[in-house]
């Protein structure tokens, strides 16, 4: 004898049998209504406090078995176990549904849903903050790797110490031009900007055409140890034309109030 259904509620594991009986197969209903006595009219599937056992249907001929089973699969009362190794026991499937109305599926549900809507809330508000700044995040990436690695003990020079040291060394006619780089990078647009107004052109290295254009390089900028006003060397290096040796000239600088003082050392 095998057993080939049960179900918590006694209607269903009836008509189940019925329905197997209808169909020529011998079965035998446990736990039926002599079992239970009259029918609860507060039957819950979610009730926990029950102790009695379910009602079971069973083939009493073991060779009838795959026929009943055949029969409920047809009816869809059960899945297929093609690859299974043992017998499930099948269910109605609005039974299989309450299982998904238990609470704390539920909760668990509601609680991942609410910690992805946040996650995405952060990586929104980071991305319109990025935006709101005048930059994409691949713009800031951009910039971020622009950003020139310098020797150790080498420090960035200021837009104001550069125009400080480019005193003299600008163009003074329309048809000159000169060709600069701060720092072994193209100046930034700030520093440009803060150039003195020339006649002539002050170019980016990067952008200096292959004539013979002076090429201006200032770099190496040193603070000294202890300095408190930004005392230190710093060099210009001139290159008359493409392909020439450089000169190279040192400064020592330091802020005052008046700005950036620079002393050629000799």
């Amino acid at each position: 004898m095998r057993q080939v259904f049960t179900s918590p509620r006694l209607e269903n594991a009836e008509r189940v049998a019925q329905l197997l009986r209808d169909a020529g197969i011998e079965v035998k209903l446990r736990h039926g209504r002599s079992y239970r006595g009259a029918l609860r009219g507060d039957f819950s599937y979610r009730d926990q406090a029950r102790t009695e056992p379910q009602p079971t249907v069973w083939v009493v001929q073991s060779e009838q078995q795959p026929q009943a089973r055949a029969l409920l699969r047809e009816q869809g009362l059960l899945d297929s176990t093609r690859n299974d190794t043992g017998y499930r026991l099948p269910a109605f499937r609005s039974e299989e549904g309450d299982a998904l109305d238990d609470p704390a599926r539920r909760r668990a549900f509601r609680l991942k849903l609410g910690l992805l809507l946040v996650i995405v809330l952060v990586i929104g508000l980071g991305f319109f903050s990025q935006l709101r700044n005048g930059k994409s995040p691949d713009a800031a990436r951009a910039a971020k790797a622009s950003v020139p690695t310098l020797p150790a003990g080498m420090s960035a020079t200021p837009d104001a110490l550069a125009v400080a040291v480019l005193a003299g060394e600008l163009p003074k006619r329309a048809d000159q031009a000169i060709c600069l780089a701060i720092d072994g990078h193209d100046p930034a647009p700030s520093l440009l900007a803060a150039l003195p107004a020339t006649p002539g052109q002050v170019i980016p290295l990067s952008q200096c055409p292959a004539v013979d254009v002076p090429r201006l390089s200032i770099a190496d900028y040193q603070v000294r140890a202890g300095a408190t006003n930004g005392a230190g060397n710093i060099s210009l290096a001139r290159v008359p034309q493409a392909g020439a040796t450089p000169v190279v000239e040192t400064y020592e600088v330091a802020l005052s109030a008046k700005g950036w003082r620079v002393v050629e050392l000799l």
